[in-house]
C-alpha cells in the first residue's frame, strides 16, 4: 500500500539540494568574469593600435637609381629591392594567383570570411592544438598587410588579436582593391625583395607584365617560406608550390585545365638577376658617396631618388675596353717595345679544391666578381700544341700557341714555344677574349701594334690582373657632360677613382698650356711683355742650364737625349714635343706670367709649380683636371665645367637643387676666344 502524502511522511523524505543551479550559476558568473577580462585586454590592445589612414600616403622604401643619358639604368644601390605599382599594372592573374593561394574569400562580403577568417582561425587552431604548437596561419590578406606593417611575425595570441583588430580598421578604411594594391607592394618574397615586381626581377629578370603564368604562380607561392620556396635554392619545392597555386586557380575558376597544365609544364628556370648592369661603377659611386655626404645613407637610399647622368653607354662601354685591354696589353708586353713576363697562375689546385672548381663553383681566392673583361678558369690537361680550360666551370676552351706565346717566364726571356711550357693541369689562370693585332699606321710613336677586341667569338687568350693601373675622362668640350669616366682596371679590385682623385705628373701634356700662354699677345702686353711668339717663331734646340734660386743648376734635356743645334719654330717643338725649346720658351715669356697664365684653364694656383720644368709637366694634376683643360682647345676658347648629374628628383618626381653639386650640371658663362695663331688642327 502505498505511503500516504502526509505531513509526517514529507517529513521522512530526503531533502533536494539545488547544487546544479548553483554550479551553472557560478559557471555563468566565471564566463562573465573571462568575458570582461577578455574584452579589458582586447580594449587595452586596441588602444595601442597605430591608426591605418596614413597608409592611403605610404610610399615603400626605395632604392636610389642612376640612370644613364639614355634612359637606360646603371645602378640600384640600396638595402632592399622595392618595386612600387598601382594595381592596375600588376597583371589580372598575378592578383588572381595570390588570392588563390593565400585568400580564397578575399572578395567577399561575408563576415565570416572578410576580413578575418574565423573557419580559418577554428581550423588552424585545431591543427595547433593537435600538434602542440603553433604549426598553420590561417591570416587573410588584411591581416597580412596589418602585420607586414605594424606587427612582428612572433605568433604569440597578443599578436593575434591585434593583427584581427588592425584588419577590421583596414576594412572600415580601405577598399578591397586598396588592400589588395598594399599587400603586392609590401609583401616579402626571398632574396631581399619586397613587392611582386622586386621578385619578378630578383628571379626572373623582367616585369610583372612579362611573366609567364607559370612565373606568377612561382612568386604567388612563395609568401608562406619565402627561403625554403625559392626556385632557386630548392627548384623541385617550388615546383610544388607551383602546382598547388596553379590547382587553387583552376578550382576557383580563374584559369582553365588546360591553362593549368600548361603552366605546370614550364620548366623552373629561374635564376637571381641583379638589380643593375652597371658598367660605370666609379660614377655611380661617386654620386652616392656624394648623396650620402649631404642627406645622409637612409634618404639616399631608401626615398627613391632618381639621379639622371650624362654618361652615354656606348662611350662608356668603349672606354672600359680600352683601359681594360690598354692595361692588359702593357702588363702581358703587347703594346710596347718593353717585354714583360708571365707571373703564373693564381693559384694550382688539385684534389677536391680543383673537382668543386671544374664542377663551376668559384674558387675562395678569387675576388667575388671577375676583374673587368677577365673570366677564371682551371687547366684541365695541356700538352705542346693546346690545352684544354675549364671556362669557370661552364663550358671547355681550347688555348693554342697563340694564345699564350707572351707569357715569357721572366723578362727578357725568350717567348715560349710551347703550350705547356706555360699551362700545367690545375692551374687556375685568368682568361680574357680573344685581342687582335691591327697593323700600326704611320707616326705611331712606339712603333707598336694597335690592339682592340676580336669580339666574343673570337676564342680566348691567358691573361693577368695587370699590376699597372690607369684612367680615362671623356667629356663634350662644348658643355662640358662626362660621358664616360672609369677610374682604373677594375673596380671590383680597387674602388679607389684614380680619374678624379688621382693626382699625377702629366709630363709634355702639359706644354700646349704653356705655349698658348706664349702665343697669346694681349696678355703678354698687359704683363708688361713686349713680344710674343707665333707659330713660326724660331726657338733655338741646343743645351741649356739654368741657376734655380737654390744655387742649383737645372739642366733640361730631350728625349732622345740629342739636340739638332738648329733653330725649331714653335708649331714643330710642340707637335714633336721637344723638352729643351720648350723651356726655353718657358724662360722668355717668364715663369709668373705663365703660372698665372694656365689657371685659365682651370688649374689652381696651389697646383702649379712655378719652377723650370713646370712646361714638362712637373704638377701633379688628375685626368678630370686635364680633360677639363684640353677642352678648351676644341671648344674655342670656353673652360667647360664638367659634370656627371643633370637632374635630381625624389620619388614625388620634384627636382632637388645641384647648386652644392661639385658634378652638378650649372649654365655655362660666355666663351672667351683662345689664341690659336695659325697653329694646325693637330
Amino acid at each position: 500500500m502505498a505511503q500516504a502524502n502526509t505531513p509526517r511522511a514529507r517529513a521522512r523524505q530526503p531533502k533536494r539540494h539545488h547544487y546544479g543551479r548553483w554550479i551553472l550559476l557560478i559557471i555563468l558568473l566565471i564566463l562573465i568574469n573571462i568575458g570582461i577580462g577578455v574584452g579589458i585586454y582586447v580594449y587595452r590592445i586596441w588602444q595601442t593600435l597605430p591608426p591605418v589612414h596614413e597608409l592611403k600616403e605610404w610610399h615603400p622604401d626605395e632604392p636610389l637609381r642612376i640612370y644613364a643619358a639614355n634612359g637606360a639604368l646603371l645602378q640600384e644601390v640600396g638595402p632592399q629591392m622595392r618595386y612600387a605599382l598601382p594595381l592596375d599594372q600588376i597583371p589580372a592573374r598575378l592578383q588572381e594567383a595570390f588570392i588563390s593561394a593565400e585568400n580564397a574569400r578575399f572578395y567577399s562580403n561575408n563576415p565570416l570570411y572578410y576580413p578575418v577568417s574565423y573557419p580559418g582561425i577554428l581550423r588552424a587552431a585545431v591543427v595547433d592544438v593537435i600538434h602542440m604548437a603553433p604549426m598553420q596561419g590561417a591570416s587573410t590578406i588584411p591581416e597580412q598587410v596589418a602585420r607586414n606593417f605594424y606587427l612582428t611575425p612572433q605568433k604569440t595570441i597578443s599578436r593575434k588579436i591585434a593583427e584581427i583588430l588592425l584588419a577590421y580598421k583596414l576594412a572600415a578604411h580601405f577598399t578591397h582593391k586598396q588592400i589588395l594594391e598594399l599587400y603586392l607592394n609590401k609583401i616579402y618574397l626571398g632574396q631581399g625583395a619586397y613587392g611582386v615586381q622586386a621578385a619578378a626581377r630578383t628571379y626572373f629578370g623582367k616585369g610583372v607584365s612579362e611573366l609567364t603564368l607559370g612565373e606568377m604562380a612561382t612568386i604567388a607561392g612563395l609568401p608562406p617560406a619565402p627561403s625554403v620556396l625559392n626556385p632557386v635554392v630548392n627548384p623541385d619545392l617550388a615546383r610544388r608550390r607551383r602546382g598547388y597555386v596553379l590547382k587553387r586557380m583552376e578550382k576557383l575558376g580563374y584559369i582553365s585545365a588546360d591553362e593549368e597544365a600548361k603552366a605546370n609544364a614550364e620548366p623552373i628556370l629561374s635564376r637571381y638577376h641583379a638589380a643593375a648592369s652597371n658598367g660605370a661603377p666609379y660614377v655611380t659611386d661617386w654620386i652616392a658617396s656624394w648623396l650620402t655626404q649631404q642627406f645622409g645613407s637612409d634618404f639616399t637610399y631608401r626615398s627613391g631618388l632618381k639621379v639622371y647622368t650624362t654618361i652615354v653607354p656606348q662611350d662608356q662601354e668603349a672606354a672600359n675596353e680600352a683601359i681594360a685591354v690598354g692595361l692588359e696589353n702593357y702588363d702581358m708586353g703587347l703594346s710596347s717595345m718593353d717585354p714583360k713576363s708571365y707571373r703564373g697562375p693564381i693559384a694550382r689546385l688539385s684534389g677536391a679544391a680543383l673537382q668543386a672548381a671544374l664542377a663551376g663553383k668559384r674558387p675562395d681566392m678569387l675576388p667575388p666578381h671577375d676583374p673587368a673583361n677577365l673570366k677564371w678558369g682551371v687547366v684541365v690537361s695541356a700538352d705542346p700544341k693546346s690545352a684544354t680550360v675549364s671556362l669557370e666551370g661552364v663550358k671547355n676552351v681550347t688555348l693554342t700557341l697563340r694564345d699564350v706565346n707572351w707569357a715569357r717566364p721572366r723578362v727578357g726571356a725568350p717567348m715560349p714555344r710551347t703550350v705547356n711550357a706555360v699551362l700545367h693541369s690545375g692551374d687556375l689562370i685568368w682568361l680574357r677574349p680573344y685581342v687582335h693585332a691591327v697593323t700600326a699606321g704611320a707616326g705611331q710613336e712606339w712603333g707598336a701594334n694597335v690592339w682592340s677586341s676580336a669580339g666574343k667569338n673570337a676564342g680566348w687568350q691567358l691573361s693577368q690582373v695587370p699590376q699597372v693601373q690607369g684612367a680615362l675622362v671623356s667629356l663634350d668640350s662644348r658643355t662640358g657632360a662626362i660621358h664616360a669616366l672609369v677610374g682604373g682596371f677594375s673596380y671590383e679590385l680597387s674602388h679607389f677613382d684614380r680619374a678624379v682623385f688621382a693626382y699625377r705628373q702629366p709630363g709634355s701634356g702639359f706644354k700646349p698650356f704653356v705655349y698658348a700662354a706664349a702665343m697669346d699677345a694681349p696678355a703678354l702686353l698687359a704683363s708688361g711683355k713686349n713680344t710674343y711668339m707665333t707659330p713660326q717663331t724660331p726657338i733655338p734646340d741646343t743645351p741649356l742650364s739654368i741657376t734655380l734660386p737654390t744655387g742649383q743648376v737645372y739642366v733640361p734635356t730631350n728625349y732622345s737625349n740629342q739636340f739638332s743645334n738648329t733653330p725649331i719654330p714653335v708649331w714643330s717643338n710642340l707637335a714633336y714635343s721637344h723638352n729643351v725649346p720648350s723651356v726655353r720658351i718657358l724662360m722668355d715669356i717668364g715663369i709668373p706670367y705663365a703660372a698665372q697664365y694656365v689657371q685659365r684653364f682651370g688649374f689652381p694656383a696651389k697646383q702649379v709649380p712655378q719652377v723650370p720644368s713646370m712646361v714638362l709637366g712637373a704638377g701633379d694634376y688628375s685626368p678630370l683636371q686635364l680633360a677639363r683643360a684640353y677642352a678648351v682647345f676644341s671648344s674655342g676658347g670656353f673652360l667647360p665645367k664638367p659634370y656627371l648629374i643633370t637632374r635630381i628628383v625624389n620619388s614625388r618626381g620634384t627636382q632637388i637643387s645641384l647648386l652644392n653639386c661639385p658634378m652638378g650640371y650649372t649654365p655655362p658663362p660666355s666663351r672667351r676666344p683662345y689664341p690659336r695663331g695659325g697653329l694646325p688642327d693637330d
